[in-house]
């Protein structure tokens, strides 16, 4: 062991840093602790990893690559305990950035077999370690804004796990790609055109997966916009047969208006001759004819009337018990949009669930209301069966076709809100309290 090589190894791993920022790039919005610890941490732990790490491999005459594996594991945890996430998305952007980075140690092996035709991979030059370090720093530096900006922007929206476990294989392919084709022996790059198909093969799969990247960015975008289409499109059409049923009253209303003149100049004649039972039996008979409105004015925000009443009569229908407590604050800044997709989340959900039980067993709490001058709350608690079905510590549903996509978009709406969604079960009744801060946002 020799001052070189403990140098040589140390810098071996100084793109831990640039590589570290780049895996949390897309989770600004998504760090358990502020940004200032997280540096912290990571900056002592780089402090103790790194110096520990280089006295082993050149004490025990180790390989570039032969302690990666154990390494990547403790760097993955500490990673994911940092983070406030779904394990399937920390890991999809570990392993991505990874085998990013696995490129550039590649093309510094290579960039050392030019250097050093006669050397081998266990005898890695300091030229080399700084060569793989200011290239890992220049791809950080490219694909910083990209990840932050456009990573974020899946991270906060993309919560289905199996999309993200099916990045992860694509991304871990890429990775094992390079770590088992790194260069052990340098002569055999010098070897007919074998450096020229190393270099053209590395380029090719770098760009291969910066492609995959772009189209898995776009094919995932769509989907969401497609789901935030569907449901526009929902709430809608609950919309229209809300205004339809609100027209409806209207244009009844109006017919019986229109009579109301003549009605009263009936029972006048009537009441001057004395016929009070005539008045009785035509009151009676007026009342009867009188139309009723088939929806409720439960607040002064429209798009909210129509999912209120959309599901609450499908609740009546049903032969459902809801008490109801819904106040809605005069500002309202959270999106009609998002507030209508937890509710109807909420509310479809609770709806099936009774449907198992008897008709006289069917019961939903549902309470909304402004708490602590800028939260709103939502708690809808509903009667089920007993049974459930967990995946982690998220709820699944218990019915053919259902994979609890609801529970998962409406976290994921009250998280972009700086809020919070808390589901959990006592014997049988089920709770879904939600909370979403209801702050004018600002301007981006």
């Amino acid at each position: 062991m020799t001052p070189y090589s403990l140098l040589t190894a140390f810098v071996c791993y100084l793109p831990v840093l640039p590589a570290a920022l780049l895996c949390y790039a897309p989770f600004k919005n998504k760090l358990r602790f502020p940004k200032r610890i997280i540096c912290e941490m990571m900056f002592l732990l780089f402090l103790i990893l790194a110096p520990t790490v280089a006295f082993c491999k050149t004490h025990l005459f180790l390989g570039l690559n032969t302690p990666e594996l154990p390494i990547l594991i403790i760097c993955y945890i500490l990673f994911h305990i940092t983070l406030d996430t779904h394990i399937s998305k920390s890991l999809g952007i570990y392993v991505e950035v990874m085998a990013l980075m696995a490129f550039m140690t590649n093309m510094s092996i290579f960039f050392d077999a030019y250097l050093y035709p006669a050397s081998d991979l266990a005898h890695f030059s300091l030229e080399a370690a700084l060569f793989r370090t200011v290239a890992c720093t220049l791809l950080t530096g490219l694909l910083y804004y990209p990840f932050a900006h456009f990573g974020s922007y899946l991270i906060d929206n993309l919560n289905q796990s199996l999309i993200w476990n099916a990045f992860i294989v694509i991304s871990g392919i890429f990775l094992f790609y390079n770590l088992s084709n790194a260069i052990q022996i340098y002569s055999t790059l010098h070897t007919n055109n074998v450096a020229r198909a190393y270099l053209t093969n590395q380029i090719m799969f770098f760009a291969l997966l910066l492609l995959l990247n772009v189209l898995f960015y776009f094919l995932v975008n769509s989907l969401l916009e497609k789901s935030r289409t569907d449901e526009r499109n929902r709430i809608l059409e609950m919309q229209e047969k809300h205004y339809l049923s609100q027209q409806k009253y209207l244009e009844e209303t109006s017919r019986t208006r229109h009579d109301f003149r003549h009605a009263l100049h009936t029972l006048q004649e009537m009441a001057e001759k004395g016929e009070h039972e005539s008045v009785l039996n035509f009151l009676n008979c007026y009342i009867e004819k009188l139309p009723e409105k088939n929806t409720k004015d439960y607040s002064n925000n429209a798009a909210v009337n129509a999912v209120l009443n959309h599901y609450l009569r499908i609740a009546d229908e049903s032969g459902i018990t809801v008490d109801q407590r819904i106040f809605l604050p005069e500002n309202l800044y959270i999106e009609s949009i998002d507030l209508c997709s937890v509710l109807g989340n909420l509310l479809e959900n609770a709806i099936t669930a009774n449907l198992d039980l008897p008709r006289k067993e069917r019961y939903i709490s549902l309470v909304i209301s402004p708490e602590q001058g800028s939260e709103l709350y939502i708690a809808i608690s509903n009667r089920f069966n007993g049974k459930v079905d967990y995946k982690g510590s998220r709820y699944l549903s218990t019915h053919k076709g259902g994979h609890g996509i609801g529970l998962i978009s409406v976290t994921a709406t009250a998280e972009r809100y700086n809020g919070s969604a808390d589901f959990y079960h006592r014997g049988h009744l089920f709770h879904s309290n939600v909370m979403m801060v209801n702050r004018k946002q600002s301007a981006s």
